[in-house]
């Protein structure tokens, strides 16, 4: 059986730079749903019922926060705001307007919060390098 020749360096850049966009594009999405997923199950039904308003207003701060902190770690500190903050926006006003629950502006005001979070905390976060920001051309 013939052995395959030795890659060259650098000949699977693209492929990578695809899977770390479809990264980037996915985790706000996941870690939305797993997190609150384990919120709803694990945290909320042992807090005091005067404390769930604050831990849920808290975790609607934190948890698209996180998200998009993922994708800017994957993508890098542009690509990430950018590709990260904006699928979190869509993702979130999606599952908020088909849940068919009455309109609040404190939903929406507390995860565009949490967006904004992750903005400002963004250079501080460790990112892969390169920044994918100039795979966009």
């Amino acid at each position: 059986m013939p052995i395959p020749p030795p890659s060259k360096p650098g000949s699977d850049e693209t492929a990578r730079t695809m899977l770390r966009l479809l990264g980037g594009f996915a985790a706000p999405a996941a870690i939305y749903l797993v997190v609150w997923e384990a919120v709803a199950r694990w945290v909320l039904p042992n807090i005091a019922a005067s404390g769930k308003g604050f831990v849920i207003d808290l975790s609607s701060v934190l948890i698209p926060c996180v998200g998009v902190l993922a994708s800017i770690f994957i993508t890098g500190v542009k690509a990430g705001r950018m590709l990260g903050g904006g699928v979190m926006a869509v993702f979130f006003l999606i599952l908020y307007f088909s849940s068919g629950v009455a309109f609040s502006w404190s939903p929406v005001g507390l995860t565009f919060a949490g967006i904004a979070l992750a903005w400002g905390l963004a250079r501080f976060c460790p990112t892969m390098k390169p920044d994918l920001s100039t795979a966009f051309g």
